[in-house]
């Protein structure tokens, strides 16, 4: 950088030059034609630079008093905004999900329109994992009912899929190709060209299961009366070739399903496509998931689990408490002196 680009000032013109015979011929001054009040003025008051320090490139020191704190100053200022706007990009990235809608939740799965509509908060539940239901069928959850009608409607109300209004944007979000998705018809639903067919993954994932538990329990008696369902004929014939206990034990793994996929059930949406060959909408279950990686879970499993036959030989020692069994165990196995006997029927052996 050039002197005259740092001090204006020095553009000056410094005027014309000569020389003046003195008495010493060794010694010479230059004066000025043109130096005015101004220039003399500023000349008292500017200290000057030696000879040696003009010819490399010496900054006189009025112009160092009264710049160079002007610039620390900005400097520093400078590099106070630039820490101030970078530490609040380093928060704002790290806690930005506290204040954004479900952003503790986008962490943990795909994208869904459901995500910005409405606040789904986390919920601490204890899963009911007895074996034997409660006494009481309204305190039995979904999965632990005893079959019939009655528990069939209950399901259908989980696992119908309601369609729901998609656009072009969140087709795409999904990670879908819009113009293999289905549109709502806008001349029936009035809904604009850009009006996609959605679906909720989790009510499918139910009616899944619903359909396999249907299976499970179809030749199930419950008092006294054949069960039928809506896919099985009257010509059907029901037959009861497991004890009450087998049952309760499908009735315990039923729910303990049921109860685990609606606690990590999620947003994930569907779309339909037209497949060959149909002429109505269908169904594109083949979804895109944030998952955690399973074959990790396995591998931790399989390093640090320890001998399962030994374990499996485990016994209780005496005295060890005890967790009160349900009634109807002694209903099942027809011991009613359980209080004060040490008799133990076992019900996995």
């Amino acid at each position: 950088m050039s002197f005259p680009s740092v001090w204006p000032w020095s553009k000056q013109s410094p005027g014309d030059y000569k020389s003046v015979e003195t008495d010493s011929s060794d010694e010479e001054y230059k004066y000025s034609d043109q130096l005015n009040s101004t220039s003399l003025v500023d000349s008292a008051t500017t200290s000057s630079c030696d000879h040696d320090e003009e010819e490399s490139g010496c900054r006189c020191s009025r112009g160092q008093s009264k710049s160079w704190p002007v610039l620390v100053k900005a400097l520093v200022g400078a590099n106070i905004l630039l820490f101030l706007a970078s530490t609040a990009l380093f928060v704002g990235r790290v806690y930005q999900w506290p204040t954004r809608l479900n952003g503790a939740y986008r962490q943990v799965t795909t994208y869904s329109p459901v995500l910005d509509d409405v606040e789904i908060p986390f919920v601490e539940k204890q899963i009911q994992g007895g074996l034997f239901p409660a006494e009481k069928t309204d305190d039995q959850l979904l999965g632990r009912r005893e079959p019939g009608p009655e528990t069939d409607d209950l399901w259908l109300d989980f696992e119908i899929q309601r369609p729901f209004l998609l656009t072009r944007e969140q087709v795409l979000a999904l990670g879908k190709d819009p113009e293999k998705t289905v549109k709502y018809p806008d001349e029936v639903f009035g809904l604009g060209p850009e009006a996609y067919m959605g679906g909720m993954d989790v009510f499918h994932v139910l009616h899944c299961f619903n359909t396999i538990r249907k299976e499970a329990f179809k030749d199930y008696y419950f008092d006294g009366e054949k069960y039928h369902m809506e896919a099985y004929g009257e010509e059907s014939t029901p037959r009861r070739e497991h004890s009450e206990l087998f049952w309760i034990h499908m009735r315990h793994c039923t729910d303990i399903i049921v109860q685990f996929l609606m606690c990590n059930a999620d947003t994930t949406m569907t779309t339909m496509t037209w497949l060959e060959t149909q002429s109505r909408p269908w169904p594109d279950f083949s979804v895109n998931k944030k998952c955690i990686d399973f074959d990790t879970l396995v591998r931790w499993r399989d390093e640090n689990a320890l001998d399962i036959k030994d374990a499996g030989m485990v016994r209780r020692p005496p005295g060890a408490p005890e967790t009160k069994i349900s009634d109807m165990y002694w209903r099942i196995v027809g011991n009613e002196t359980h209080p004060g006997d040490k008799i133990h029927h076992p019900i996995w052996d």
